[in-house]
């Protein structure tokens, strides 16, 4: 998920953004496709309330090319997985990064990009000599963020549902960093002099591989027609167009 950046923050309603495919192999069903809209440049509100981004703009391309019909939902990224399992929804997509442990809850797709890594976010006029300064740090619920920072840090550490929230504390001087992937932190630092990027980006088995869009196991059938509308989507060169696009630098 602040000037320019306040479109990004997250509704205290639930914003639908029906995407205008046509359904030609599945009748009149409508596939539900959950995201959660605090996650520029990936997934976001826009200044009418519109979930945009880079993931949305991905699967409409996906759900046209896959002859379905889909519509978005924002929700909590926590839910997303379970969402999946209990059949509430029949796709997921939000920058979800793969792993082993999600993997056996829930099927992915090939890549669509590879893992970026994370990076923190600080006041521009901090003067941290090294992240191990960072006593407070901040990432959102459902992330891979949280194992890192307790594996391999020594911070405190403080959850937020949404990114916004967290931003808050951050200019109150509540935490010293975010902790989230290196590509929304970075378009946090863009929207608003008052943030930077601070250190290297952190690239650690723990925080996963590539990003997929995830269905439920079974659902064998409509994983193989995404599977085929992201080849499409890489060969044809939408991948890149949305890169940049979205400002979105992850190399291959």
């Amino acid at each position: 998920m602040t000037n320019k950046f306040s479109v990004y923050a997250l509704a205290a309603v639930t914003a639908l953004s029906t995407l205008t495919t046509n359904a030609f192999a599945n009748g009149d069903k409508t596939y539900v496709v959950a995201t959660e809209a605090g996650y520029a440049p990936y997934e976001y509100l826009d200044s009418k309330g519109h979930i945009v981004g880079f993931d949305i703009d991905l699967i409409n391309y996906v759900c046209k090319h896959a002859g379905i019909k889909c519509k978005v939902e924002n929700q909590g990224f926590d839910a997303l997985i379970p969402n999946l399992k209990f059949k509430k929804v029949d796709i997921a997509i939000a920058a979800i990064t793969v792993t082993p442990e999600r993997a056996k809850q829930v099927a992915f797709s090939q890549e669509y990009l590879p893992g970026a890594g994370y990076s923190y976010l600080t006041l521009t006029n901090n003067n941290y000599a090294s992240v191990n300064d960072l006593k407070a740090v901040g990432y959102q619920n459902g992330t891979l963020a949280g194992k890192y920072l307790s594996e391999k840090t020594k911070a405190k550490t403080v959850t937020y549902d949404t990114y916004d929230t967290a931003l808050l504390d951050l200019k109150a001087g509540r935490i010293n960093a975010l902790f989230a992937d290196a590509a929304v932190v970075a378009k946090y630092a863009e929207n608003d002099k008052n943030y930077k990027v601070y250190g290297e980006a952190v690239v650690d088995p723990i925080l996963g591989q590539g990003l997929a869009i995830a269905v439920h196991p079974k659902n064998k059938d409509l994983l193989a027609k995404i599977n085929a509308a992201l080849a499409e989507a890489k060969s044809s060169g939408f991948i890149e167009q949305l890169k940049a696009k979205y400002g979105v630098t992850h190399a291959e």
